[in-house]
């Protein structure tokens, strides 16, 4: 055998044998090299000010949002910022013209923390002040990101926000963290029932007898946010608990009985 044939053969055992090393983690996949134009064009698509190409731009998007779990993760920087720029060019889309922002955020969604990072930039965008449908798909799909960053962002939309609809949603996003650590799930379902717990208090509290006392509207308020907040704050709860209540009674009375309480399954 040849010294060079015996020198191609030594490396190609040394390729194979790196390749079924245990635990080595394996290569990235290539850069794309068309992901720039492509993110190109998608900015001359948005910044159309007659929003006549957005149908385009949706098809775009959507064929640069497969399989991202699969592109380079320097590319899925990228593909993020690009995406994050949807909401910040052109001319602001009304409400019944949005299909193009909640395409990017569902995109977005797919593209974990990097995703996570520019969809938070959005939700507080004033832009989108006055849309709150719009707002509420962006909560949900910041909570499909599974970014531990946007945890305290989604927390305080749900106990604080003066919008009810924005408190639902970002309650409900808060049950995609099924896989955070239990100590930081603990604080999120602490935070939710003692907030659902001052509204429910706010509800039921009796009303005033007194036909010439001041008109006090906060009960029928609070009436309305449990009616808007219960059904998805109480799906979050079980996700996270793995624990099957309906009321804030239970929960309050579980709560207080297991306050460091474990998920089935899982360790502490």
């Amino acid at each position: 055998m040849t010294p060079c044939r015996t020198h191609r053969l030594a490396a190609l055992a040394a390729i194979l044998v790196a390749a079924v090393v245990p635990g080595q983690e394996p290569a990235p996949p290539p850069l794309d090299p068309a992901l720039t134009d492509q993110l190109k064009e998608l900015k001359t698509l948005v910044s159309d000010r007659k929003m006549e190409a957005d149908f385009q731009a949706i098809g775009l998007i959507q064929n640069l949002s497969r399989d991202v779990e699969k592109k380079h993760p320097k590319d899925q920087e990228k593909l993020a910022k690009g995406l994050g720029d949807v909401f910040r060019t052109g001319k602001l889309r009304p409400a019944e013209r949005d299909i193009l922002y909640r395409e990017a955020a569902d995109a977005l969604a797919k593209l974990g923390t990097v995703g996570g990072k520019e969809l938070a930039k959005v939700v507080e965008d004033k832009r989108f002040d006055d849309n709150l449908p719009l707002r509420g798909h962006l909560l949900l799909a910041l909570g499909r990101t599974q970014d531990d960053k946007q945890v305290e962002l989604l927390t305080d939309i749900a106990v604080r926000s003066p919008h009810d609809e924005l408190r639902a949603a970002a309650g409900e996003a808060l049950g995609s963290y099924t896989k955070l650590e239990i100590k930081a799930r603990r604080e999120i379902v602490k935070a939710l029932i003692r907030e659902w717990g001052a509204i429910h208090q706010l509800a039921t509290q009796p009303e005033s007898n007194d036909p010439n006392g001041p008109i006090d509207l906060a009960p029928q308020n609070a009436q309305r946010r449990l009616r808007t907040i219960e059904g998805k704050w109480n799906q979050t709860l079980q996700k996270l608990t793995g624990t099957s209540n309906a009321q804030f009674a239970d929960w309050q009375r579980w709560l207080n009985k297991n306050p460091n309480w474990v998920p089935p399954g899982a360790g502490r």
